[in-house]
């Protein structure tokens, strides 16, 4: 496929100065003790471990994926997390490598292998794209590409491991943007975003991967139990201290933006109702189909 810019913009370069200018702008308004963390995960991968606990699997991205699966495949989740997917996806699959580079991710996925008995994963902690490439017949990426500055060699070694799938997850905004109108009630300017799918899809065309996208219902939403549980949510999410004045203005949005749900859960009242799948076939299968 030809490389295509999309409007004749160069996506790469979007993609990363919107990066840059989010997290610049998130940073200066981090806690210092967050951000004195090397391992910024740490404080997370236990709150991971328990929503994922708390979630029904499968979920529709991989109500989606799972039929496109076979039972002699391997497959790749790049920046696994803490497992979420290996549940489900081990019994299916000849093998699953979970590529995850945070030593607490980590070790909440071998809790989790090791709890479901699960024999055939392989747990590896590199960055991606790998020092040592691999293959696999299906590579697939969760919600990890917002946290990706340059996309391109990202993209470009899934393309290349992969024979014959490969899938992004992705939000049409990054998940940190459902809470851009708390983060503004908070500090008082407008919440720059990071890029998601639609950026994405077009960076792919840019490098002649001839990516598809469609759109999947949003299953599971940002909500709470109480205003005291939304704060101290809402202090890790936007890794913020206890601060009296601070948590007067995120108790102040908690009332303004959330309301209840039918289970009595309070949600944002505006928020995205749908996600993206975006898939491609590799060069490994275009070149298949090519003779």
């Amino acid at each position: 496929m030809k490389p295509i810019r999309a409007g004749g913009y160069d996506w790469l370069a979007i993609w990363r100065q919107m990066y840059l200018d989010e997290r610049a702008q998130g940073e200066a308004m981090v806690d210092p003790i967050f951000a004195q963390q090397e391992d910024y995960w740490a404080s997370q991968a236990q709150r991971f471990a328990s929503w994922r606990q708390q979630q029904s699997e499968p979920d529709g991205f991989m109500q989606v994926l799972i039929p496109r699966l076979l039972p002699t495949d391997t497959v790749v989740d790049i920046g696994a997390g803490t497992g979420r997917y290996l549940p489900v996806l081990a019994p299916l699959v000849r093998e699953v490598i979970a590529v995850e580079p945070s030593p607490s991710m980590r070790a909440e996925m071998e809790r989790s292998v090791a709890e479901f008995g699960l024999t055939n994963v392989t747990i590896r902690g590199d960055q991606w794209p790998m020092e040592s490439p691999i293959t696999a017949d299906v590579m697939f990426s969760s919600h990890v590409l917002y946290s990706v500055a340059d996309v391109a060699p990202f993209l470009l070694a899934m393309d290349q491991a992969a024979l014959r799938g490969c899938y992004l997850y992705l939000g049409l905004r990054s998940p940190g943007a459902s809470l851009a109108s708390v983060w503004e009630y908070i500090h008082g300017q407008p919440r720059l975003a990071l890029p998601g799918a639609l950026e994405a899809l077009a960076c792919l065309h840019q490098l002649g991967l001839p990516a598809q996208l469609e759109l999947l219902p949003i299953t599971h939403f940002f909500r709470f139990a109480s205003p005291e549980e939304g704060l101290n949510d809402i202090r890790i999410r936007l890794r913020l201290t206890p601060q009296p004045e601070r948590d007067v203005r995120i108790m102040a949005a908690i009332a303004d933006l959330f309301v209840p749900d039918a289970d009595g859960m309070l949600m944002l009242r505006e928020q995205l109702t749908e996600t993206a799948l975006i898939s491609w076939q590799p060069r490994a299968q275009r070149e298949r189909h090519s003779t």
